[in-house]
């Protein structure tokens, strides 16, 4: 039988009336959690580092999801979640308990029916960071990760508000985020395709996104090099090439921008010792 949890890593961390637990883990097809699904018991967020599979709950059903995701996970709603045949799922975590997380839901900054988004890049990167931070046990004191989470889901709920609403963008990034990373793309071409000038694109990009069009391709390069660092023998440096990188530098300065985390730390954090 497949191992289940191949990769899991997860650091605790507390301050009076919160409690945080953060880290990374990856997932086989094999896991499902029984009945219904589980329930946290606390509010969560959750965001899909590289892979793609399915999220569902009682509220909502099931939603397909795909790197570049995130979601809310919330106290009295089962979910479950995971990769199907032949995909891969490697994720980054937050768990929150506490009446700080409750003020997130109150304040509508989270929504059970409406529990997955994908946030611009720049916008989930004070998570990740934060995620990272607590997990390798480089932030070890409860009142600041309080304070930078709060600022996170702040950060995280302005991008989702001013998201949407623009089908050619919407069209534009999903040609961004599906064209394979070491591929040359013309940004003007992708304009043209969705019926804009190219001045008028990247000025609606930047409004609806809060980055340009070339920040945007680059993020999505750095997602899809993700998932090349996750097999077997990967080499930096060649993935650094294969994503179409000038040398592992440039690479690993934008990677870490994008998600985080050097390639070298997400490669330990997300790869099962053989």
């Amino acid at each position: 039988m497949p191992t289940m949890w191949p990769v899991f890593v997860r650091r605790d961390l507390s301050a009076p009336g919160l409690v945080l637990r953060a880290g990374h883990s990856t997932k086989t097809p094999a896991h499902r959690w029984p009945g219904a699904g589980r329930d946290l018991g606390m509010h969560g967020f959750l965001f899909l580092v590289a892979g793609g599979g399915r999220y569902q709950d009682a509220l909502n059903g099931r939603l397909e999801v795909a790197a570049g995701d995130l979601w809310a996970l919330f106290p009295g709603l089962c979910h479950d979640y995971g990769p199907g045949a032949g995909q891969v799922w490697h994720e980054s975590f937050i768990d929150v308990g506490g009446g700080l997380a409750r003020l997130f839901e109150e304040q509508g900054l989270v929504q059970r029916a409406r529990p997955v988004w994908r946030p611009a890049a720049g916008a989930v990167a004070p998570l990740l960071n934060l995620i990272a931070d607590i997990a390798s046990g480089r932030l070890a004191d409860g009142l600041e990760a309080q304070w930078r989470l709060h600022g996170a889901v702040l950060e995280l709920a302005r991008d989702r508000a001013g998201a949407g609403g623009d089908a050619a963008i919407e069209r534009a990034r999903a040609i961004l985020d599906q064209t394979p990373a070491a591929q040359p793309l013309d940004l003007r071409r992708v304009a043209a395709e969705v019926g804009l000038e190219w001045e008028a694109f990247r000025k609606r990009f930047r409004r609806q996104l809060g980055h340009g069009p070339r920040e945007h391709r680059l993020m999505a390069r750095c997602r899809q090099a993700a998932d090349l660092l996750l097999q077997p023998d990967a080499d930096c440096a060649a993935v650094a090439e294969s994503a179409g990188f000038c040398d592992a530098s440039h690479f690993g300065r934008h990677f870490r921008a994008c998600l985080g985390v050097s390639p070298a730390a997400f490669r330990r954090s997300h790869v099962a010792r053989r």
